[in-house]
């Protein structure tokens, strides 16, 4: 093992690490989040999302080319699946990619800044991750250097706060992201977007064979479901909150089927908004912590836009 390797580290972290909070808790992981910038009018059967729209999506790559997708959730993190992080840690992270094809990404004479590129200096995986059941399936990168947001490179929110579960359970649909497969045995250069239903969890017990979990959400539409690529991508949804709207994301992109079709599993990212949260107070920098915010009795819960 040579001297970089052993300097990046793997880590399996269960939810039992001392969380110091004083007051109450914030609803999210970090306030400055899910605001996207759009500069313009195959997840199979998708449509190319637009330039600017989603300034959190992270491009994750290996010496072998591409492996995943992830999104930025803070100036030093990168959420994905568990499965998505290999052993060696030889991954790069790209944030303010859309097409990964061109260097500079222009639409109807606009164009957004340039693609940035990470290293990670250590991963974290779910402490619980079957790799059988793919349950738990949800990890973590810190990246080598502090993150400065711009206009095509923003966090997405998290939901921290476990009193939203009712919220989040009541959602029907995502928006979700990724370069994935569109046609057989064909990545997507271009980032990809589709919406998806939620689906009974019976259907994706029966289509991959494991019961699922609570912390899982079953989801697809038919034809229209995510494919070979999408794997640690985003599903994600728009919210009302401090009279801003933003997108936080519910869904971590977990199993597909090897035809893409019909359904896929989510990791429920409510469902281990603890972990991330004691994730990064435990390693990120005090300095980028988000200071625990008393409530006000005017504070009000983040309403989703749109049909449920």
């Amino acid at each position: 093992m040579n001297r970089l390797t052993m300097m990046k580290i793997i880590i399996a972290v269960i939810a039992c690490l001392p969380l110091r909070v004083l007051g109450y808790k914030p609803f999210l992981l970090e306030e400055d989040c899910g605001i996207e910038n759009s500069f313009s009018a195959r997840i199979m059967n998708g449509q190319d999302a637009k330039l600017g729209e989603n300034p959190w999506m992270a491009y994750l790559t290996t010496p072998s080319g591409f492996n995943c997708s992830g999104t930025l959730i803070n100036h030093w993190f990168v959420l994905t699946a568990a499965q998505c992080i290999p052993d060696d840690l030889e991954i790069t992270v790209h944030l303010g990619e859309y097409n990964v094809d061109t260097k500079l990404d222009c639409k109807h004479q606009r164009c957004q800044g340039d693609a940035q590129e990470y290293e990670v200096d250590m991963a974290f995986k779910h402490k619980f991750y079957e790799a059988s059941t793919h349950a738990n399936d949800i990890g973590m990168l810190r990246l080598d250097k502090r993150v400065k947001y711009l206009a095509h490179i923003r966090p997405i929110c998290i939901f921290v706060d476990e009193r939203l579960r009712e919220h989040v359970d009541q959602l029907n649909w995502f928006t979700t992201t990724g370069w994935g497969q569109t046609t057989e045995n064909k990545r997507s250069s271009v980032l990809q977007k589709m919406d998806i239903s939620r689906q009974p969890k019976e259907l994706c017990s029966e289509i991959f064979g494991k019961p699922l979990t609570s912390d899982q959400i079953c989801g697809g539409n038919g034809n229209k479901t995510l494919c070979t690529g999408d794997l640690g991508g985003p599903q994600i949804r728009k919210m009302l909150y401090k009279k801003h709207n933003r997108y936080v994301q519910v869904g971590i992109a977990s199993w597909v089927s090897n035809q893409c079709l019909n359904a896929t599993v989510l990791t429920d990212v409510l469902g281990h908004g603890h972990w991330i949260e004691r994730v990064v107070r435990q390693f990120g920098p005090v300095q980028d912590m988000q200071r625990p915010l008393l409530l006000r009795q005017n504070d009000k819960f983040p309403e989703f836009l749109y049909p449920l």
